[in-house]
């Protein structure tokens, strides 16, 4: 089986870092070089313009030693509006994945991302590839067609696994406030899972790039996992063909309440590839060294 050649042909190909920026998805610019710190499976970059404010040293790391753990969503403080047609009309306070959801700039490149729950508020999840070598990150949630109806948010920090992909393909950015407020607090926050079992029921959301972002807008799939041939197993979804690039960062989610909704990410997606006769969407998927570097993002 040449699954490991095969892997890392089709990272390339399907990460977006290396594709251009649409104009309409012009977002504010934020510092210069950033500040690099490396401990164990956890590498972390601190924003210079706010480093003074921002606490995060890899060897704040806390294991959970194998253990499940949820952290339940983040209702925002205000009813979000829909920002898909995917959306539910009825869409009650809850945290809506259609709306948490959102485009990733990277400083050169496009990706997508999702607001979890976190201690700080502050804590969007996206893959290691978005984030690795990418300087100027800067985040809209809810976007759709071009349009950013929550604007964007800079970033103070950013932090990623290191360990091999696709199954340590995992990052997390810490955002600056805006206008005062934390990104959960405007459009809430979707709960997030680490070490939970593959075989539950999931979908992923991603945002694939298009020449004109106009025609941008959530792609969404859904299926039964299974546990990729990678040790620790990723999880892999077969109906999910359209997940361009762009996509990559978006959410794997399960326990998602069409009404209003609602979902626990426990994964991020992060490529395809063929494997017994299908083609498979692989996302990564949270365990201990995922936590170790979401608890120091959400404390940052």
């Amino acid at each position: 089986m040449r699954v490991r050649g095969l892997l890392t042909a089709l990272l390339v190909a399907v990460a977006a870092l290396g594709a251009a920026v649409p104009a309409s998805s012009a977002a504010p610019a934020t510092g210069g070089r950033p500040i690099e710190r490396i401990s164990g499976n956890s590498h972390v970059l601190i924003n210079p313009e706010h480093a003074g404010r921002t606490n995060w040293s890899p060897e704040q790391e806390s294991s959970l030693d194998g253990r499940p753990l949820t952290i339940h969503a983040t209702e925002p403080t205000a009813k979000p509006e829909a920002a898909s047609a995917a959306a539910s009309a009825s869409a009650s306070a809850k945290a809506s994945v259609w709306v948490t959801t959102g485009r990733l700039l990277t400083g050169g490149g496009v990706c997508t991302a999702n607001v979890v729950s976190s201690a700080n508020r502050d804590v969007i999840a996206t893959a290691r590839h978005c984030v690795e070598g990418g300087h100027d990150f800067a985040f809209a949630p809810g976007y759709d067609a071009g349009n950013t109806p929550y604007g964007w948010w800079t970033w103070r920090a950013a932090g990623w696994v290191d360990a091999p992909a696709p199954q340590g393909d995992t990052a997390f950015i810490v955002l600056n406030t805006k206008d005062g407020r934390h990104i959960a607090d405007v459009v809430g926050a979707t709960g997030i899972g680490f070490n939970r079992d593959i075989n539950n029921y999931a979908h992923i959301i991603g945002i694939p790039m298009k020449r004109d972002a106009k025609d941008e807008h959530m792609f969404w799939c859904g299926g039964q996992p299974v546990a990729g041939p990678e040790q620790p197993s990723t999880a892999l979804i077969d109906n999910c063909i359209g997940l361009d690039g762009g996509a990559s960062g978006g959410p794997f989610f399960v326990n998602y309440d069409q009404n209003d909704g609602s979902a626990v990410q426990t994964g991020d997606f992060v490529t395809g590839y063929s494997w017994q006769g299908k083609w498979w969407a692989v996302s990564s998927y949270y365990r201990d060294e995922a936590y170790n570097v979401f608890n120091g993002a959400q404390h940052a």
